[in-house]
């Protein structure tokens, strides 16, 4: 309930993938790899989006997100690094497909 409310309150975001040369819209609140899913958009969850590996792994460029989950940390190898699965939408935002191995 309060994520549904937080929805109708943050609105609509824009999200752009620099190297993809693809934008789409959907709403704050949602999780990335999810709005990526639905996008069709290429990116693999080998884990199942439980924080258990790093093939989700994105580069934003510009924008935020939720805020860093402890369980990404070590999957991440620089700041500018989230893992599509722990990441929600809070705003407009700029960024790259950058996948583990």
């Amino acid at each position: 309930m309060w994520l549904r409310n937080q929805r109708r309150l943050l609105g609509v975001c824009t999200l752009r993938f620099v190297a993809l040369g693809r934008e789409l819209r959907a709403e704050s609140g949602q999780r990335l790899l999810e709005v990526c899913e639905e996008a069709g958009i290429p990116m693999e969850a080998a884990c199942g989006g439980f924080a258990a590996c790093n093939t989700c792994r994105v580069r934003v460029i510009s924008g935020q997100l939720s805020e860093l989950r402890e369980e990404e940390e070590p999957f991440l190898d620089h700041p500018s690094q989230r893992l599509a699965c722990q990441a929600f939408l809070t705003g407009d935002l700029e960024l790259d497909l950058d996948p583990g191995s």
